[in-house]
């Protein structure tokens, strides 16, 4: 079920991305034919404006998974040093066993 969450997700980022780039740049463009008779100069405002809304967008949207990832990272570290010490006090345990 996670993984259908996860996708679901995935799958609004897929839309958010092109459609935080087309409102504001269709709006520059709009106001450049109509008000401003200009062209290039609102259009590229609002892609501006677009590509700044995006990025933030996406990147609130991946954050929990970014932190989830980080959290298996850690746990996966501590299982590592976890086995390793649990190594090293094994062998230490078998050499005084040897020794005594």
């Amino acid at each position: 079920m996670k993984n259908w969450s996860a996708a679901l997700q995935l799958l609004v980022v897929g839309f958010y991305v092109p459609l935080s780039l087309l409102i504001p740049t269709g709006i520059g463009l709009w106001l450049d034919r109509k008000v401003f008779d200009e062209f290039p100069l609102c259009t590229l405002i609002g892609l501006g404006i677009g590509t700044i809304i995006m990025v933030y967008g996406v990147y609130q949207m991946v954050r929990p998974f970014l932190k989830e990832a980080k959290m298996v990272g850690k746990e996966s570290h501590v299982k590592q040093k976890r086995a390793k010490n649990t190594t090293l006090i094994n062998s230490g345990q078998e050499r005084s066993k040897k020794e005594g």
